[in-house]
């Protein structure tokens, strides 16, 4: 071999190995990037199995996201515990052909901050049906002072998917009336309320201050599924309230707090 081909198959290889690099590259990145987490501010894990994920529709690409916000410390059995992490190792009963990423590289989440799995993939005909999952994650922190880990399973979350008649159509099935959260809370100007619903309807928002007096109402309309329900508040003045979504005969009552 002359030295001419030694050097372009040498060029060749090393091409090859920096396309392989960059296309290895920008497969994590993308991997990484399938899911944001929500704009939650409360500790817990969203949506909650109630709502649970979006449904699939075959041969239309899917993303279901869950977001945790983590807590920094906590209480176990009334001992007092720090959380260094807590994450994601493991989920089970995807339909063939799906997988999950972290908005992290280790899907692991810090103490004290917000992050996300993206479950993704697109159904294929002979996948309807419903899929439920076992989502296995792992959290690392200190109980007493002393380091710990403590594994578990989440339950409940499913994956439903439906032929491609179905496609933009909620499945009214995996939704209730209810409230899943309020952000930002404390609010300044504005907020948002999370509400839930099984079918189309109008619900009703009143704010009530300590004393109980009504210092605001509005009638929202909402769809099946999950809606975000923006409120004015800049008229009221600092302090502790209370808020009440109503439909029909059902209500639901939680604190929001106004501080600028």
């Amino acid at each position: 071999m002359s030295i001419e081909k030694i050097v372009i198959f040498a060029k060749n290889k090393s091409m090859k190995r920096i396309i392989l690099s960059l296309a290895f590259s920008l497969m994590v990145v993308a991997m990484y990037a399938q899911c944001t987490p929500g704009s939650y501010t409360t500790v817990g894990i969203y949506p909650d199995t109630t709502t649970n994920l979006p449904q699939g529709a075959v041969n239309q690409s899917y993303l279901g996201v869950i977001t945790a916000v983590v807590p920094s410390d906590t209480t176990i059995y009334g001992i007092p515990a720090t959380i260094d992490s807590i994450g994601v190792t493991e989920v089970q009963g995807l339909p063939s052909g799906f997988a999950w990423a972290g908005n992290t590289p280790s899907a692991f989440f810090p103490g004290g901050t917000s992050g996300c799995i993206g479950i993704y993939g697109t159904p294929t005909t002979g996948q309807e049906g419903t899929y439920p999952l076992l989502i296995k994650i792992l959290s690392a922190g200190k109980l007493a002072g002393m380091p710990t880990t403590l594994p578990d399973t989440l339950l409940g979350y499913k994956i439903v998917i439906v032929d491609s008649t179905h496609v933009g159509l909620v499945d009214s099935r995996l939704f209730s009336f209810g409230v899943k959260e309020i952000y930002p809370n404390p609010a300044s100007t504005q907020a948002t309320i999370v509400v839930t619903n099984n079918d189309a309807a109008t619900v009703g928002i009143r704010i009530n201050d300590m004393l109980g007096r009504m210092v605001s109402y509005t009638e929202q309309k909402i769809n099946a599924g999950e809606n975000n329900v923006n409120i004015n508040v800049a008229s009221l003045p600092e302090g502790v309230y209370f808020y009440t979504v109503s439909k029909g005969s059902s209500a639901i009552t939680r604190k929001l707090i106004i501080e600028r």
